[in-house]
């Protein structure tokens, strides 16, 4: 059964209406999060998170149009196509952040700041995972492949390593000062 982690956030209390029907009216009471900047910079902010996601997609399919000799073994394709689930997730989280407003209620942080966050270091374990197994099919086959694209298709990922390296840098940096708001119950 799934269950509503946000629903401690709320709080839901019945009252009469105008024509005297009862209503439920709902609160949130659960803590605010804090942008430390201004609207512009807002935007600004908006344009990196997409920019760096489209970039770090962009190497990912790269990666992929190489056709190496590794790309028709399973222990190298499964990590590589399994690298396209912390990017969509990334995708996702940026794309939730776009709307919230400087001050962000809990679901709306987490769906957003803290995907971003998470699924960047999810990404970054795959492309590693996937750095070191080309790395072993390389040792393992030296003489038998196209050295070349093989190599293009490490240096793909080491790319994509670096960009990701870079907007987690800008992530600290940016996100680092987000104050929380504590909540305050409905009495």
């Amino acid at each position: 059964m799934l269950k509503n982690k946000y629903k401690d956030d709320y709080s839901r209390f019945e009252r009469l209406n105008g024509k005297g029907r009862v209503v439920e009216d709902i609160c949130y009471t659960g803590d605010y999060y804090l942008l430390p900047f201004e609207k512009q910079q807002k935007r600004k902010t908006n344009l990196a998170n997409l920019g760096f996601t489209g970039l770090l997609w962009a190497v990912q399919i790269g990666a992929g149009m190489v056709n190496q000799d590794s790309s028709r073994t399973f222990w190298i394709v499964y990590p590589y196509l399994f690298l396209y689930l912390p990017l969509a997730y990334l995708f996702l989280g940026a794309a939730t952040y776009l709307e919230v407003s400087l001050r962000m209620q809990r679901v709306q942080y987490e769906t957003g700041v803290t995907r971003i966050r998470r699924s960047l270091k999810g990404a970054m374990a795959l492309s590693g995972v996937c750095l070191v197994l080309g790395l072993v099919y390389l040792a393992l086959h030296f003489g038998e492949i196209q050295v070349g694209r093989e190599l293009i298709y490490l240096l793909c990922h080491c790319l994509f390593l670096a960009v990701a390296f870079l907007y987690a840098r800008y992530y600290n940096r940016t996100y680092s000062g987000i104050a929380v708001e504590k909540g305050k119950p409905v009495e």
